[in-house]
């Protein structure tokens, strides 16, 4: 705002100098030819009025200079000059010197021109007499014919005059002075003025560029400069709405981008990382948000990776490909390289995109084993059902013996195949969430104990011992058939795989807010290799014994569904030849 009140200020004070002088000198030589005319005139008129007071009777210079002496004492000369000259150049009289001193003045400029006829005679120049710059003017001195009897001269210092020119110089020089001094003041009250709201207006433009855009142009101003503050509030207003409609997108991208299960990474033009979200630190196996900065190798650990990162700076074209990683475990990664533009012209940046789809390609293995089982299973049934038939149709129905026996045995497949195909429906529903729950409340131990009566004839058959722990009576909600099946299938399987003469213990017991079921037997147990497997469709430990018991190989896949349908978990814990237990969880209150 000073630099702006300076620079008006001083062309003010420039053009009003200039204004000044020019008025000055335009005055000055005006006025002081004014001044010159009004002395010239003046000095005349008072020659003329000596003049008509000098009216002489005779024609002789006595009577001229007795009618001066009289002149003289009526005091009306002040300080200039007198001098009378008669026809001849003679000077009769002087007010300043002696007359008998001074030479002849018919050469005089100003005498001639009056005796020539004209009315007044002006001269200025040097006088001999006393060395000073004078200004002369001459009128005619008449007679009572009014005929030319002499002249009269008035002369005054020329140095008067410029006085008079110098007090009109310096008048104008101090009225010049104090206008200055009055205009500038009220200039710089009047700039101040102008320049404050437009000093305000500057500090919001300012602060507007320091992104501070809740700043207001709040002071009063005029004309442009108001509609400039409302101008500027308005861009504040704009620039503050967008502002927060940036921050709330990026707030968005952010959450977005953070809460993507697919792994983001951008790396720049030097192959530094600029940005990463949580799931490429989890889809790489470590935390590598402290490797922002440094190079993508660093993060990525893999040859193919890198490889395609090279081959995306070098083509500049999107790459895609599945990639293992071996490290820190086994993975199975869609990988996609995305070019795009950097902030400078011609940057080059990546957007590297990593899915994990090792669960995808998993499922899709269960998938194709699920077929290929189920195929298998369906197959077997359906073959001797084909076959049995075929051979009856031959003849073999005739006699009633075999008959019965291939009926039995039709019978016997029909019904396993029809379980078969239960439980895959069954399994399928489970998978989709489709079974309804008739939700109710459960005593756990009666539960357990009315299934262990339907499998008490299996194990008294192998003389086995069937063993309840009850170290908490518990209550649960839940679907009171549902956890039949689930312990009918646990507990059945565990008087299958455990040897004649053997033990199965149930045990039930409350942790946290769970209720925890553990079935144990000291049976066959499972390879270690193989435990994670067990809850894949049609995947059995020992498959000749599980195709022997009755088995669909699918009772395990339909506990484990049925559990998460019911909030739950389970999990195996086992040793090869000395027995199996599995760790049913099921929350007491599933709905809290």
């Amino acid at each position: 705002m000073k630099k702006l009140q300076f620079r008006i200020l001083t062309v003010f004070i420039v053009l009003f100098t200039l204004f000044s002088i020019s008025i000055g000198v335009f005055s000055t030589n005006l006025l002081q030819d004014y001044a010159q005319k009004s002395q010239e005139e003046a000095l005349i008129k008072q020659a003329k009025t000596i003049a008509d007071l000098l009216y002489v009777n005779g024609e002789n210079s006595i009577d001229l200079e007795s009618a001066i002496s009289q002149l003289t004492k009526l005091e009306i000369l002040d300080e200039e000059r007198l001098t009378v000259i008669d026809l001849s150049g003679v000077v009769v009289y002087d007010s300043a010197a002696n007359k008998a001193a001074l030479e002849n003045h018919s050469d005089r400029e100003e005498f001639q021109a009056v005796l020539n006829g004209e009315k007044t005679g002006i001269s200025i120049r040097e006088s001999e007499s006393t060395n000073e710059n004078l200004y002369y003017v001459a009128v005619p001195l008449l007679g009572s014919q009014d005929e030319l009897i002499g002249v009269l001269r008035l002369s005054r210092p020329v140095a008067d005059i410029n006085q008079i020119n110098e007090q009109i110089k310096q008048s104008l020089l101090i009225f010049s002075l104090l206008a200055f001094i009055l205009t500038t003041l009220v200039t710089f009250i009047i700039t101040k003025r102008i320049a404050k709201p437009i000093n305000d207006i500057m500090d919001v433009a300012k602060n507007l560029s320091d992104k501070r855009y809740d700043v207001r142009y709040t002071g009063t101003a005029y004309g442009e400069v108001a509609d400039l503050g409302d101008t500027v509030n308005e861009l504040a207003t704009n620039l503050e709405e967008q502002t927060q409609e940036i921050v709330q997108n990026d707030k968005r991208l952010y959450e977005l981008v953070n809460h993507l299960v697919i792994g983001v990474m951008l790396i720049d033009d030097h192959r530094t990382i600029k940005m990463v979200n949580p799931a490429m630190s989890t889809i790489l196996g470590e935390d590598i948000t402290h490797l922002i900065g440094n190079s993508y190798v660093e993060a990525t650990k893999s040859y193919g990776l890198s490889h395609m990162i090279e081959m995306a700076y070098q083509k500049n074209e999107k790459q895609n490909d599945e990639i293992y990683f071996y490290y820190p475990q086994d993975k199975i990664v869609d990988a996609n390289i995305v070019p795009i533009d950097g902030k400078e012209p011609g940057e080059q940046n990546l957007i590297v995109l990593l899915y994990d789809i090792t669960e995808i390609r998993r499922l899709e293995k269960v998938r194709t084993d699920f077929v290929t089982n189920a195929s298998h299973e369906l197959k077997t049934p359906i073959t001797a059902l084909k076959g049995f038939s075929e051979t009856l149709l031959d003849g073999a129905m005739e006699d009633k013996e075999v008959l019965k026996q291939f009926l039995e045995i039709m019978l016997a497949e029909s019904s396993r195949l029809d379980f078969l195909v239960n439980d895959i429906l069954e399994l399928s529903k489970l998978e989709q969430k489709q079974v309804p729950m008739n939700i109710q409340e459960i005593n756990l131990t009666e539960t357990v104990l009315s299934t262990i009566q339907l499998v008490k004839q299996t194990a008294d058959n192998k003389q086995m011992k069937l063993n309840v722990i009850e170290e908490d009576n518990l209550l649960i909600t839940g679907d009171s058939s549902r956890l039949k099946q689930i312990l009918a299938n646990l507990i059945n399987n565990a008087v299958v795989y455990t040897q004649e003469k053997g033990k199965v213990t149930v045990t039930i017991k409350k942790e946290n807010d769970y209720a925890v079921i553990r079935v144990s037997d000291n049976g066959i147990g499972i390879p270690e290799d193989e435990q994670d497997r067990i809850f894949e469709r049609f995947y059995r430990v020992d498959k000749a014994r599980s195709r022997n018991s009755g088995g669909t190989g699918l009772g395990l896949s339909i506990v484990k569904y049925l559990i998460e349908n019911l909030n739950g978990s389970i999990s195996v814990e086992s040793k090869l030849g000395l027995g199996t237990t599995f760790i049913v969880k099921l929350p007491i209150h599933p709905n809290e």
